[in-house]
């Protein structure tokens, strides 16, 4: 049982019956159900063989990788895949960038390169960041794209201190979920939401810092950005207060073994749920083909993907993007 919530009493809080995010000895709670972050889970991990080894190994598909300068450059209205769970995003005139990760992270190299250099990106209004993983709030990146770019951050409750201690001065907004930030007249609104997922970034610092999904909205098109989930109800309720979602960002790798990713993750199957219950217009995947996460083979999220398409599983469009590519919104 949560013994206290919290909101940020600056912010607005868009659904009527919510207290704020609940928490228990100072650690955030999900929603409707707990995952299980046991380090037991991980070095069970480690010890399984993994079922798709062999077919992971004979895997040699990597994403295509475009030059997205042309579009960067441009006044267009759209969006840039930029690789794992960044994109670069332009509504209405507004840019933001999605959790900026440019280069290896933890170990782990980028099996694709970034395509760009980071000072080539164009300037940016907003930096979102949606979580506190490594592979998502990137001390090195922040870094150096303050060298180049003036942005706003904007972020979840508890992580304001973590950022300004790597970017002294920088302006940061946390939010908790269903808040919507302030932003300057005239530009997108943005929503902080739920997502099913946890925080870690050391050894006792479980949960301490909250975790989400955005949504981006203008009267011409309304976005949603998951970050990391796993599949919980939590789509279901952001659509009663988003009834019309042209885009939907949905992670779709990272899903195996499930015993320690579902809490986490969605799998293709997960993720077409999550699209069907946030009855989006366009699904664009992300969160495969950068890095090497987990047990399943680097193709394997777009083939199970392009084989439900096939069957008509998918409503709307599914759009996957070469990483550098643009997809212009309207």
């Amino acid at each position: 049982m949560a013994d206290t919530f919290l909101s940020n009493p600056a912010l607005p809080i868009i659904r009527p019956d919510w207290q704020g995010n609940a928490l228990q000895n100072g650690r955030f709670l999900n929603q409707f159900r707990q995952g299980n972050q046991s380090m037991l889970l991980a070095l069970k991990w480690k010890l399984t063989t993994n079922p798709q080894k062999d077919e992971k190994k004979n895997d040699k598909w990597l994403p295509e990788v475009l030059d997205p300068r042309a579009f960067l450059n441009s006044q267009q209205d759209g969006l840039v895949w930029l690789g794992h769970a960044t994109f670069f995003i332009r509504l209405g005139g507004v840019t933001f960038l999605t959790d900026p990760l440019f280069f290896g992270v933890s170990m782990l190299k980028r099996k694709v390169p970034f395509p760009v250099q980071p000072s080539e990106l164009p300037p940016l209004d907003y930096v979102l960041l949606s979580h506190g993983h490594f592979d998502h709030c990137d001390k090195d990146s922040l870094k150096t794209l303050r060298k180049t770019h003036s942005f706003t951050v904007l972020t979840s409750l508890k992580m304001k201190h973590l950022i300004q201690s790597w970017l002294p001065g920088i302006d940061v907004q946390e939010a908790g979920w269903y808040q919507q930030y302030q932003l300057r007249e005239n530009q997108p609104k943005v929503y902080y939401l739920p997502a099913f997922h946890w925080h870690k970034r050391g050894l006792t610092d479980n949960n301490q810092i909250l975790w989400g999904s955005f949504m981006l909205q203008t009267p011409e098109h309304t976005l949603y950005f998951g970050a990391d989930s796993g599949y919980d109800q939590h789509f279901k309720e952001i659509q009663k207060l988003f009834p019309q979602i042209d885009t939907c960002l949905l992670g779709v790798g990272a899903y195996n073994p499930a015993f320690i990713m579902q809490p986490s993750h969605t799998n293709p199957a997960e993720a077409v749920q999550a699209f069907k219950d946030l009855q989006g217009g366009t699904l664009v995947p992300m969160h495969y083909g950068t890095f090497d996460l987990s047990d399943e083979p680097m193709g394997e999220p777009v083939r199970w993907l392009r084989k439900m398409e096939a069957e008509g599983e998918i409503p709307g469009k599914l759009q996957v993007l070469a990483i550098g590519q643009a997809l212009p919104l309207k």
